[in-house]
């Protein structure tokens, strides 16, 4: 027995590929999302370079850090409560500075011209020009969506479908959507269709100037890059039908929601599960994520909270990254929270989030009703998804929030209806014939040996626009009709001449 496990073992190592992961945005959140790929990687045998803003001090086999950890989000970009910060321009624009920055960073640009990797994975970021490593590599290039999926996604990897049944992620419309609602998703999608087709010569020339010295450094040619954005092999979305609606996708999309969650949950901190275990009445967990700092609430804020808080029969643990005295009993605050743990405790009865995708997917694994205060980005709309899912409620931000939370948590807490309904969606949420980790492992290894996955791709990346629409046949058939319509014309012309002809020489007799 001994003998046959060193055998497989030894298979194992030598059918492992080299594959190249970036992590793209600087922030923790983004960090996990890419950790959630590269762990199930290392799993099942493969070398592994992470390129990462959160590299770990301690040493795990086959993977090799590439520290990014100098590229930081612009200061600015820390009041989220600023709405003229999340514009798309404004989004474009970080984006595409922390592109420049990436493949400027030497390590980045050494491990490009000097490795040969089997295939490279990124995440989607407000930007098409990270399609370039896997271009000069000349390798599979696996796509990470870290949000449901989108039209701009749609575009990449097959033709729009949704626009007439499902609300872009900035709308909140329930499905079906009504004609008002139809009409306000095709204006706001031809509004960003507009935009991304002014910002294309942009990128195109990022592409052209990161990555051409690259590709000139290796012998290979570099592909176009209308080509190059659409060369996805495997395009992974982090989303699941208990959450996002259905939709019609093509086989090389594959929906892999919550895999950032590990199969086995952690253990919890002593504390924290003495905390727990000790609160049979019920425990809140209230977290704003890792963006969300204490500076964003107001003295009169954070004051009315924890007499909410106090008032209620349960314990809270509120993730909060400053120490507050003179706390109620029940309070119970620390800078860091082991989210996933404390959430898979049976003794949890509420959340409170901030409503990113993450923490949304988490209540929906183990079954919890979440009050959702939104910030910003694709939260409002994770949030409306979840009221609309009948799990949740939703709140403003704001320095006034402590009286409609007040009566959220009171609704909440004397209504069974959300819990049950979030264990029902739960219960949805985990019932896949297939785990996400295999479902990476063997996406990833099967874009890589089938040298790209091309029979898995949608064809409509085939034709063009006009041949999709079938402008091309309808031309086609109106000149048939019009070709008929002028014999036809010109045919009934004749008789009507000789009609006339005839007529004139029978006047003259």
């Amino acid at each position: 027995m001994k003998s046959v496990l060193v055998f497989l073992s030894v298979v194992a190592t030598a059918f492992g590929y080299n594959i190249l992961c970036i992590q793209s945005v600087p922030s923790k959140s983004h960090y996990h999302l890419m950790k959630g790929i590269v762990d199930p990687l290392l799993k099942a045998g493969h070398q592994i370079t992470f390129v990462s803003h959160y590299p770990e001090s301690k040493p795990v086999k086959n993977l090799k850090y590439i520290d990014v950890s100098h590229i930081e989000m612009p200061t600015e970009a820390d009041d989220r409560t600023d709405k003229s910060k999340e514009s798309i321009a404004v989004v474009m624009e970080l984006a595409r500075n922390i592109s420049r920055d990436l493949i400027a960073t030497p390590e980045v640009r050494e491990a490009l011209l000097k490795e040969k990797f089997d295939a490279v994975v990124t995440e989607w970021f407000f930007s098409d020009t990270n399609s370039g490593y896997a271009a000069v590599q000349q390798v599979p290039w696996i796509l990470l969506n870290s949000m449901v999926m989108h039209t701009h996604m749609e575009n990449l990897v097959d033709t729009v479908r949704s626009v007439n049944t499902i609300p872009a992620f900035f709308i909140d419309s329930p499905i079906p959507m009504n004609f008002w609602n139809r009409l306000q998703n095709t204006l706001l999608y031809l509004l960003m269709s507009t935009g991304s087709l002014l910002d294309y010569s942009m990128l195109k020339s990022d592409y052209e100037t990161y990555f051409s010295p690259f590709a000139k450094a290796r012998g290979v040619t570099l592909p176009p890059y209308n080509e190059a954005i659409h060369d996805i092999s495997v395009l992974f979305v982090n989303s699941h039908p208990s959450f996002s609606p259905a939709q019609s996708l093509p086989p090389n999309v594959v929906e892999i929601g919550g895999y950032h969650i590990p199969e086995e949950i952690p253990p919890l901190p002593k504390d924290l599960q003495d905390i727990l275990d000790s609160s049979p009445q019920g425990v809140i967990l209230f977290s704003m994520g890792s963006i969300i700092k204490s500076v964003a609430l107001a003295e009169h804020t954070r004051r009315d909270l924890i007499k909410v808080f106090g008032e209620l029969p349960y314990t809270v643990l509120w993730k909060f990254d400053e120490n507050i005295e003179g706390l109620p009993k029940n309070i119970h605050i620390r800078s860091w929270m082991p989210q996933t743990s404390i959430l898979a405790h049976k003794n949890v009865k509420l959340f409170i989030t901030h409503g990113g995708l993450l923490s949304t997917l988490e209540s929906l694994r183990f079954g919890v009703p979440i009050i959702a205060i939104p910030v910003f980005g694709d939260q409002p709309s994770n949030a409306q998804k979840s009221v609309q899912g009948g799990h949740a409620l939703m709140i403003d931000f704001s320095p006034e929030m402590g009286g409609p939370l007040k009566d959220a948590l009171k609704e909440m807490l004397s209504n069974d209806r959300y819990y049950k309904r979030a264990k029902y969606l739960s219960r949805l949420f985990t019932d896949r014939p297939v785990n996400t980790t295999h479902l990476i492992q063997h996406y990833v290894r099967h874009a890589i040996e089938t040298k790209g996955a091309h029979h898995l791709r949608s064809k409509a990346l085939l034709y063009s626009w006009y041949e999709l629409w079938m402008l091309d046949q309808v031309a086609f058939l109106l000149v048939i009709l019009y070709t008929i319509y002028r014999v036809f014309k010109k045919i009934v012309g004749c008789f009507k001449r000789d009609k006339s002809i005839k007529n004139k020489k029978e006047k003259r007799h």
